[in-house]
């Protein structure tokens, strides 16, 4: 095999015959050699890119001893190789092109990490000749050298088809003073390009973060904030410290004392209603965290967590507790009135009692306790996607005639007057006529509630070729714009509405059921002038509904 490993110290290495020379000639070729290893060494050190001192260090190869072809190969963490510079004929060809760990002479210089001179490629098994195949450059000798860091291979610098006439010596000597000076250049730049790479990832995550964050210095001085703390809060970067602790909740005095508290634990936390740049109200679960590192004199990040949300859900729950026990307290009462007087007019024998209307007002109170029961199970099913519809035939005359009667009591009791504006011999409608009936009462629930006494309310149902159109329109003070958008979500009351019973289920179970159908619901109205709901059935219901019913 006439491989050989260079320096001298390797057994299987072969020494070449050293040329005669004079020893000014001698001299003049040692002064050339530090002259170039001098410049070789300000060229490298003059950037802190990877890839430009690889395209360097290559250039200078090139520049010394003029081969056929140079390249650099990088030793990625799996010990693969990939070309990262290159020169000659195939070099656009090569570059980037990868090699598996230990493949070919430069694998074994790498995995090795020794010099190696092959004068003659075709008797050194070693040798991949996948690269000559898809670049079609004919590689005759190589020489390769190791770029080492500690007793491992960041790089390896090989040169193809060197001059005849190489000094095998100064050949060595030459490679080695590169691969020395390339070495902690390769380092520094990689080092370079990871703490690049690190400050790069915490800008976008600082910057992308959802929540507010600020980061201030020891005496509460503004240093950074990201995009969401200048949403937030009315900073700019020429804040005064004293401006800066207010905007954030905080005084001078208390931003001492946590500081005190952060040389014991990590963080601070207290919970802030901050007025943001637009106005709004946020309440915030705040954080405060030392920085030791971040300045000199260190710095302290400041970083809060929207809760207003959360806060306003448990405000509306414990709301919605107050109203469901309510809403069923008061029915529940008087079935219990109605019970105990007819238990007592019956152990009495008080025949003056009017029994028969005692039941029909526990019945229905009863029935009213059930339709909100229902109200809240149905509710929660339709919204996990969970009911299945019970599709049958409905008339709608005789659907109207049946919620008519069961209103009739509140339109009585508030001196109110229904007029029914029902197309003549409408078609059938195809529905689940339990949720259809419910969701219809409560929008005439609704309507009963919100008109004046003596008022009018309106209902109205029409049809086309897509579907059935129902209206209930009322006399009552009307919804505002603002709350028209938000009106059916659920637990959500209209800001006139505080004042009337309800848990803010109607509509949102009215949206539901009509959705479940594949219709739509939407209001019309104007404060003052009264309100319009409308929803769509359609003539033919969607093949998905009527496979899950």
């Amino acid at each position: 095999m006439n491989a050989q490993t260079v320096p001298d110290k390797h057994p299987s290495a072969t020494a070449a015959t050293p040329p005669t020379a004079d020893t000014t000639s001698s001299r003049t070729r040692a002064l050339e050699r530090l002259s170039f290893l001098y410049e070789a060494a300000r060229t490298l050190s003059t950037t802190l890119d990877t890839n430009e001192i690889l395209q360097q260090l290559m250039n200078l190869t090139h520049q010394y001893f003029q081969p056929d072809a140079v390249s650099v190969a990088l030793v990625q963490s799996d010990d693969s190789l990939i070309f990262q510079a290159a020169s000659g004929k195939a070099a656009d060809q090569v570059l980037g092109m990868q090699l598996p760990p230990g493949t070919g002479i430069i694998g074994w210089v790498a995995e090795h990490q020794r010099p190696l001179w092959v004068p003659a490629v075709n008797q050194d098994t070693r040798f991949c000749q996948d690269v000559d195949q898809q670049t079609g450059f004919t590689t005759q000798a190589i020489y390769a050298e190791p770029v080492l860091q500690g007793e491992r291979s960041m790089a390896v610098l090989e040169m193809l088809n060197p001059a005849e006439d190489m000094e095998l010596q100064e050949t060595q000597a030459v490679m080695s003073a590169l691969a020395a000076l390339a070495a902690p250049a390769i380092r520094n730049a990689v080092l370079f390009e990871q703490v690049s790479n690190a400050e790069e990832r915490y800008q976008r995550l600082f910057e992308l973060n959802l929540d507010p964050v600020i980061i201030l210095d020891a005496a509460g001085g503004l240093l950074d904030f990201n995009k969401a703390a200048q949403r937030l809060c009315p900073l700019s970067s020429h804040e005064k410290t004293s401006d800066c602790l207010k905007v954030l909740g905080l005084t001078a005095q208390t931003f001492e004392k946590f500081k005190a508290t952060l040389e014991t634990q990590q963080t601070v936390s207290w919970e802030l209603t901050l007025t943001a740049a637009d106005g709004q109200k946020h309440i915030l679960e705040t954080y405060l965290a030392r920085l030791p590192h971040y300045t000199p004199n260190g710095a302290y990040q400041w970083l809060a967590h929207d809760i207003t949300d959360q806060v306003e859900l448990e405000e509306v729950r414990e709301r919605l507790s107050h109203m469901i026990v309510h809403d069923l307290r008061n029915p529940l009462g008087n079935i219990v009135n109605c019970i105990e007087l007819i238990s007592n007019a019956r152990n009495e024998k008080d025949a003056t009692m009017p029994i028969d209307q005692l039941l029909l007002i526990a019945l229905r109170s009863a029935h009213r306790m059930d339709r909100l029961i229902g109200a809240i199970i149905d509710t929660a099913r339709m919204r996990s996607g969970e009911a299945t519809l019970s599709v049958t035939t409905i008339d709608i005359p005789t659907l109207v005639q049946e919620i008519t009667e069961t209103i009739e009591p509140s339109l009585k009791h508030r001196r109110q007057t229904l007029h029914q504006h029902i197309v003549e011999c409408p078609p059938p409608l195809q529905g689940d006529v339990n949720l259809l009936r419910r969701a219809l009462t409560n929008l005439l629930d609704n309507a009963i509630k919100f008109t004046p006494i003596k008022g009018n309310i309106n209902l109205h149902v029409t049809y086309d070729n897509e579907a059935f159109y129902f209206s209930v329109n009322d006399t009552g003070p009307g919804v505002a714009a603002e709350d028209q958008k938000r009106i059916f979500d659920l637990y959500v009351r209209g800001r006139g509405s505080q004042k009337i019973q309800g848990a803010g289920l109607g509509l949102a179970f009215c949206k539901l059921v009509v959705e479940t159908h594949g219709g739509r619901i939407w209001v019309e109205s104007q404060p003052g002038t009264g309100t319009t709901f409308t929803f769509t059935i359609p003539r033919e219901l969607p093949l998905d509904i009527l496979h899950s019913s």
